[in-house]
Order: C-alpha cells, then structure tokens, then sequence
C-alpha cells in the first residue's frame, strides 16, 4: 500500500522533475508539494486535477491507496469530468461511484477500448437522465437545459 504522499514523491522522482517544477507546473507552492509529500496533506480537487495531470497519472491512482496502476480509471475520467462540469463535486463523485461499481462487469472478459468508451458513454447518459428528471421533478427552481450537454436531451 502506497500513500498519497509517496506516490508524488516517487512519481516525481520517476519523471525526473524537482519540487519546483512540480510546484509551478500545478500552480501551487514549493512548500505545498512539500506538504503533499511528507506531511500526509491533500489537494483541493482543482489542484488534485492539475498535479495528476503534470504527473501522468491519474485521480484515482493518487487518492487510493490500495490503488498500484498509474493509468486505473483513465478511460473513464472524461465522463467524470463531464459529470464534474454538469453537476459539480457530488456529481463527479457519484459518476466515479456508478462507473466503478460497474467495473466487475469486465471482469473475466476482454473488452475493447471501443466497448468499454461505448459502455461508459451509456453509463453516463442513463446517469444524466436521470439527473436531469430528478431536478425537474424534485428540484426547488428549473434547470437550465444548458446545464445538460445536448446529447442527453
């Protein structure tokens, strides 16, 4: 098990970057990517984005630790982004939860990248759907249909 501080420092050291450059590649401090690495801190989401992003690797290879593939969940971090874009942290968060949940689906079988891209965008136009009557049914005042990307209408 690999904590999130260790996996920036070792994927750091790996890219041959140093702290600095990591800092202003993420636009943070020197002293926060310190912190990250070895003061059991975390980033805000935004900053979590950007540090996966200049480190190749992925959300959700940074924030588990049972987690050991630097690239797990990278097929389906567009549709979380799109989720993250339409509904903000609780809706990316529920996305990462729906799609994760439907990984064991894979399990035993060999999907192609086409597959799986097809499966994750039907995931993700059920969820929007779904999302979108739970607001106009429940919801306080009426969404924007902008809010929505067109294809989910």
């Amino acid at each position: 098990m690999t904590v999130f501080g260790e996996k920036v420092k070792n994927r750091r050291a790996e890219l041959r970057i140093d702290q600095d450059r990591l800092a202003d590649l993420c636009g943070v401090s020197r002293r926060t990517i310190v912190s990250y690495e070895t003061q059991g801190k975390y980033p805000r989401e935004a900053t979590l984005r950007k540090l996966a992003s200049a480190l190749g690797v992925t959300e959700r290879y940074l924030m588990n630790d049972e987690e050991t593939d630097p690239s797990a969940g990278i097929n389906e971090e567009p549709f979380i982004q799109e989720a993250r874009d339409a509904f903000g942290k609780k809706g990316a968060e529920e996305m990462a939860a729906v799609l994760s949940r439907n990984e064991a689906l894979f399990a035993g079988g060999t999907l192609s990248e086409d597959q799986k891209d097809m499966f994750y965008e039907a995931v993700t136009k059920a969820y929007f759907m779904s999302k979108k009557r739970a607001r106009e049914k429940f919801g306080k005042k009426k969404t924007p249909e902008k809010e929505f990307p067109k294809e989910f209408h």
